[in-house]
């Protein structure tokens, strides 16, 4: 996948269509200081923006992926080139404050510039991600948190990074985690 193609391509429709998004997922790591192998490019999109973003997809020829929901929209190119963009779709309060909360970063190596989730809000929806799905989230999810803490420990709002954790009842998991940075 070509990253800073499908990244300038995108945000340009976005702007155009006054689309507000923001990157999550892999790349939104490597702003945070995380590197890892990402396959797709990740946003969080306002609910209300769906509709314009599956215009915006179809018109560059994506193909909406069979297991998108009404909270994830995931579309794929038939050109290897252009790849996979995912969409959480932001319905409720905590998704749409981490949408609201963004920052404009570079990204791709400083060539562009996007709305990024703040560090709390990544590790909000990793939590998530890892609550919902354990058996298959656990060994990607756990370390990028894991990491993120570490990283970012000291600057990060820990009120709403326990917030997170209390939503899933996974306190005792994140006490674990930063008893391990220490």
């Amino acid at each position: 996948m070509n990253f800073k193609v499908v990244l300038q391509n995108l945000l340009r429709r976005f702007s155009e269509a006054g689309v507000e998004v923001a990157l999550s997922g892999g790349l939104a790591l490597s702003t945070m200081g995380v590197f890892r192998f990402t396959k797709d490019i990740d946003f969080v999109v306002l609910e209300e923006s769906a509709g314009a973003v599956e215009k915006i997809m179809t018109a560059l020829g994506y193909e909406k992926q069979g297991f998108s929901s009404a909270e994830i929209l995931s579309y794929i190119s038939p050109l290897k080139a252009l790849g996979q963009v995912d969409f959480l779709v932001a319905r409720r309060k905590y998704s749409r404050a981490m949408v609201k909360r963004a920052r404009a970063m570079p990204v791709v190596d400083g060539e562009l510039t996007v709305k990024v989730l703040q560090v709390e809000d990544v590790i909000g929806l990793k939590l998530q991600a890892l609550a919902n799905d354990p058996q298959n989230r656990y060994a990607v999810d756990a370390p990028d948190i894991q990491r993120l803490l570490k990283l970012h420990g000291s600057r990060l709002d820990m009120a709403r990074v326990r917030e997170y954790f209390g939503l899933f009842e996974k306190e005792s998991l994140l006490e674990e985690w930063l008893r391990d940075v220490d």
